[in-house]
């Protein structure tokens, strides 16, 4: 594994923090869209929430499970860009974006989409198949990550990488219920575009713009941090 120097500026942590937005957006929509395939009916969506259709009678373990696997396999393939030297800036940023230390949170506090498909399993004993499902997909992306990190105060750069940038998005799930609860529970009609309000298209858009002008800045770096020929020099 050819380690590299993350660059942590505020930069890379605004472009880490608009990246996680971006990603759980992705996360979010697939879920949605795979509530529309099984039920045949499109649901309904906000910034970080998704409900199905009212005639769509479930448990649908299909769509729960649609947005973390979406989440695991973008993790596993950035942590193979970091493995293989490939653009790992990139793939680090990958892992960061598919927020691996909040899904761990969650499932330990018995919640998550990976605590509703266990319980499903398991009825009386859904907690901990489902915290070791999130531990056993979440941490070998980490560990590369860690490895690869060759900063000199790594363990608090890793941790800040990973932490910080979630640190604008942790309101987002109550103000989500202020602004579309009622949207969410049928009793609001907002106008929407396949089951997703415009204003919550306008955010995910303009956030997805900053994010890759952030992104372009900071990743043109890149090809150097990954150079095959040499050690990489530390970034003072």
């Amino acid at each position: 594994m050819r380690r590299f120097e993350l660059p942590l500026t505020w930069q890379t942590l605004l472009s880490l923090s608009l990246l996680c937005w971006v990603a759980s957006f992705s996360h979010e929509v697939t879920h949605h869209v795979a509530g529309w395939l099984v039920c045949g009916e499109v649901g309904r969506m906000s910034l970080n929430r998704f409900v199905l259709d009212a005639s769509c009678t479930g448990p649908w373990p299909l769509s729960t499970a649609a947005g973390p696997a979406l989440s695991y396999l973008m993790m596993w393939l950035g942590a193979w860009m970091v493995w293989r030297g490939k653009r790992p800036l990139v793939g680090f940023a990958m892992v960061v974006a598919y927020i691996p230390f909040l899904r761990l949170l969650t499932a330990a506090m018995g919640g998550g989409d990976e605590g509703v498909l266990m319980r499903l399993a398991f009825p009386d004993s859904g907690h901990w198949p489902a915290l070791a499902l999130v531990l056993a997909l979440s941490l070998p992306p980490l560990i590369v990550c860690f490895r690869a990190l060759a900063n000199r105060r790594r363990i608090a750069v890793f941790f800040a990488a990973f932490l910080i940038p979630l640190i604008p998005l942790l309101p987002i799930p109550s103000r989500d219920g202020v602004w579309y609860g009622e949207w969410l529970a049928g009793n609001q009609m907002l106008p929407n575009l396949f089951g997703v309000p415009w204003s919550v298209w306008a955010a995910h858009l303009t956030m997805a713009m900053l994010c890759l002008c952030a992104l372009l800045l900071l990743f043109p770096r890149a090809p150097a941090l990954v150079s095959p020929a040499r050690t990489l020099n530390p970034i003072r």
